[in-house]
């Protein structure tokens, strides 16, 4: 996890995830961190943090200054928004690093 105070408005980040329950195919996302915004959450207000797939964030440039014509333009869009809560699945270098080595202890044993 990387930690919300430390996230870097145009850094990369990662996330990992799984296709299976044993945790042995990792699947690896690149992104680009775009900043917090607060929304209204089910609890009341809450913070999100946006990140666009870092493949769209260089073909196809920063979301935010997207308009919304060129925004439309998109059938999906290209960004991905984790709540505080769910910060845990955001990494930085270090972290995805770290990450793959448990994977790989993993397909050891």
């Amino acid at each position: 996890m990387t930690p919300s105070e430390v996230l870097e408005v145009g850094a990369t980040y990662f996330s990992v995830f799984y296709m299976d329950e044993e945790l042995t195919v990792p699947v690896v996302e690149t992104f680009v961190y775009l900043g917090a915004e607060l929304g209204n959450g089910p609890d009341g207000p809450q913070r999100t943090h946006l990140f666009q797939f870092a493949g769209s964030f260089h073909s196809d440039g920063n979301w935010n200054d997207m308009s919304d014509e060129d925004r439309a333009d998109f059938a999906e869009p290209p960004v991905l928004a984790f709540a505080d809560a769910d910060r845990d699945h955001v990494l930085d270098g270090e972290g995805l690093i770290e990450e793959l080595r448990e994977w790989q202890q993993r397909r050891k044993t």
